[in-house]
């Protein structure tokens, strides 16, 4: 059973959470040739205060 885990800063909405969980499903169907029920997609969000870019918390880039 393929699983992906996509990690992401939080933030985007629901539907374009949906979007990317079953285009991805659909790109393992296809590369893996397995069944959608048996790809597992999951994200995992973080607070933008507790993910960092060359030091500098995603919460005060682009400030």
């Amino acid at each position: 059973m393929p699983e992906i885990v996509i990690y992401a800063v939080e933030g985007r909405s629901t539907e374009q959470k949906h979007k990317l969980m079953k285009k991805i499903t659909e790109a393992v169907v296809e590369s893996f040739e397995v069944e959608a029920d048996r790809v597992m997609v999951s994200i995992v969000e973080t607070k933008a205060i507790n993910k960092s870019r060359g030091g500098v918390p995603f919460s005060e880039r682009g400030k």
